[in-house]
């Protein structure tokens, strides 16, 4: 279940399943058969999801005509506010490496479910997100802040509301809760282990310094072009 805060009173939380498909030959493409729409419809509808994703090397789907592409339209047609979204392996792979370095929240994520069905959407929604530029962060001083918190206070958990006090005092930078939260929660994702971004509370079991270099090094094994896109983490 991902869960999201309400918009203009409306309910903004979904939950997804995911399965992986592999293909019966080297070089072969999943067939329709094996993906199986309807029952991946019916396992997402079992488990009370709104979305389906299903994963594989590649799909039968190379225009709107075959069948796999035709079973899925008409999945969603029946189906008003569900879906089911299919993802080559490759870039389901970027998208995991993207997510934190870009900041995308789980309302963008809902956007990638709600209006792509076939491979190449898919590839396209996460293209674009690949070619956007994002302004460089001041991750270096909220580690900084939320390591001299928990210094301060061995004996308690450190606040979001410590953090943006912190900053705003000793660093002055002007931040609010909800960008400390985005951005503790992007670094959970890129330095996992070493920063636990929970609900209220936030955690560091290392030093800033090592979780900059530790977050630097994982950046470096990225394909050169995503790095192109990345601000240094600094």
């Amino acid at each position: 279940m991902k869960k999201l805060a309400p918009s203009g009173g409306t309910p903004q939380s979904y939950k997804v399943t995911l399965e992986a498909k592999s293909k019966e030959k080297p070089g072969t493409k999943v067939t329709a058969k094996n993906v199986g729409v309807s029952a991946i419809a019916r396992h997402r509808d079992d488990y009370g999801a709104d979305y389906a994703i299903v994963v594989g090397p590649d799909f039968p789907t190379s225009t709107e005509e075959t069948a796999l592409a035709k079973e899925i339209k008409s999945d969603r047609d029946k189906n008003p506010g569900k879906g089911i979204t299919l993802i080559r392996i490759e870039d389901m792979a970027r998208l995991v490496r993207l997510v934190p370095a870009k900041r995308v929240g789980l309302d963008r994520l809902k956007d990638l479910f709600s209006t792509c069905r076939l491979p190449q959407e898919s590839k396209e929604w996460i293209d674009k997100l690949a070619d956007e530029k994002i302004e460089k962060q001041p991750y270096k001083e909220l580690l900084e802040a939320i390591y001299s918190e928990q210094s301060k206070m061995p004996m308690q958990v450190v606040e979001y509301g410590n953090v943006v006090t912190h900053l705003r005092l000793k660093k002055k930078i002007q931040m609010s809760k909800d960008e400390i939260i985005q951005l503790c929660r992007a670094l959970s994702k890129m330095a996992p282990g070493f920063v636990f971004a929970r609900r209220s509370t936030v955690e560091l079991t290392m030093r800033p310094d090592k979780i900059l270099e530790a977050i630097s090094s994982t950046i470096r094994e990225y394909p050169e072009e995503e790095q192109k896109t990345i601000p240094k983490v600094e």
